[in-house]
């Protein structure tokens, strides 16, 4: 049953690479192409799924959701377009709701992150990217709105 599942999981992770392709997409004709609309995994193998992928018509990525805690609770999702990371949210007290906000650039690298860290439904945290990497944090440690702590990396 082991090796059954391993295989399973393997063939739907070559679908996934394969679907992605556009080498395989251009070398089947229209009526051979698979394109899944979405994809569940268990990349961690305790038997539940912690990772979701979820496809256009084209077999283009448009979302991933996954469990990054490992709580069996789905708290962190990416949002594509064109195949690019564009936003993405998360929920990182467990509450079931989001409380980080990921901006993406048109290359799909990381420009902004905003976060609720006291819980209170207002942004205390930003921090603005370049090139993927942090530049500047700012945080509102008395919850008036505006920041009154900055960081410059």
């Amino acid at each position: 049953m082991k090796k059954a599942l391993s295989t399973f999981i393997l063939l739907l992770g070559v679908v996934s690479l394969v679907s992605q392709s556009s080498y395989a997409r251009n070398k089947l004709t229209s009526s051979q192409k698979f394109q899944p609309k979405t994809l569940k995994r268990d990349t961690d193998f305790d038997g539940k799924v912690d990772r979701l992928e979820v496809y256009n018509e084209a077999g283009e990525i448009i979302r991933v959701e996954s469990d990054s805690d490992k709580d069996g609770k789905m708290d962190e999702k990416v949002f594509y377009k064109n195949g690019v990371a564009v936003k993405a949210e998360k929920d990182i007290d467990g509450d079931g709701k989001a409380d980080n906000f990921i901006t993406y650039n048109r290359k799909g690298e990381i420009s902004k992150s905003e976060t609720d860290s006291d819980n209170n439904g207002k942004i205390d945290e930003w921090v603005v990217y370049e090139q993927g990497k942090p530049v500047k944090a700012e945080k509102d440690t008395n919850s008036d709105g505006k920041p009154d702590t900055w960081i410059d990396y």
